[in-house]
């Protein structure tokens, strides 16, 4: 019988992208528009007698919104800072891929003079090609790659290497190494930016727990002033998002 044509193997399904984390996490986010809420009630004018006799005065409660507008700033601005960091990245990719294609291609232009010389068995016209890095990475870090540019820079302007023998192609070196330069200071701002935002994040993480500690303060001192006991208490402990059946535990 004739061989039965095989199905081909279904592929798997890409992993889902991973979304880049949050200042916040959902129960962060959530307790943010808590306070949110019952900021107004706090300042309405039937409240803010009772609530004063509570500690909760006008400074505490301007020290809450202070503290949610930043925290709602910063939740905003995260979305800024995060998307500038990949294309600075790619670019710095980019550039560096430029500048090893080029250096490669001087090894190779030394490589080549070598073989050519080496043709009429004269040993003292041969070409060495010992400070051309020949089997050595080229780019170990940022510091390492522009010093090993440089080098094989300085020996292609002195060693008349096919290739690189006018002003013009030793220009092309000059300009990867200025364009790699370029590329991964705009990379390291990036990532220069991205740890002060860490550290802006940590801060309002902080920043979170006087939130949170604020709006506990505020809603059991209205849990004691409108306790649950009192039907007609009802609208207010809505509007302080006080449990209408029960103490607040929160």
């Amino acid at each position: 019988m004739p061989d039965q044509p095989t199905t081909p193997p279904t592929p798997p399904a890409p992993a889902p992208k991973t979304q880049p984390r949050g200042y916040f996490n959902q129960a962060q986010i959530e307790d943010l528009g808590i306070a949110e809420a019952i900021l107004p009630a706090s300042r309405k004018d039937s409240h803010k007698a009772p609530l004063a006799t509570r500690d909760i005065d006008a400074a505490f409660l301007t020290g809450l919104q202070d503290a949610i507008a930043q925290a709602r700033q910063k939740m905003a601005d995260t979305g800024q800072a995060n998307s500038g960091q990949q294309p600075a990245s790619l670019n710095a990719g980019d550039a560096e891929r430029a500048l090893l294609t080029l250096l490669q291609a001087i090894q190779a232009a030394a490589k080549q003079k070598r073989r050519m010389q080496e043709e009429d068995d004269n040993p003292a016209t041969n070409f060495a090609t010992d400070g051309y890095l020949i089997g050595q990475r080229l780019n170990p870090n940022r510091g390492g790659l522009l010093q090993n540019a440089a080098t094989l820079q300085g020996n292609a302007a002195t060693d008349a290497l096919p290739g690189f023998k006018t002003p013009e192609s030793l220009k092309t070196i000059a300009d990867a190494i200025a364009a790699y330069k370029a590329a991964t200071a705009t990379q390291q701002e990036a990532e220069e930016e991205a740890g002060q935002d860490r550290i802006a994040r940590d801060k309002l993480i902080k920043k979170i727990k006087k939130i949170n500690s604020r709006r506990l303060a505020i809603q059991h001192a209205a849990d004691s002033l409108w306790p649950y006991t009192a039907e007609d208490h009802a609208p207010t402990r809505r509007a302080f998002k006080l449990p209408l059946d029960r103490p607040f535990n929160g």
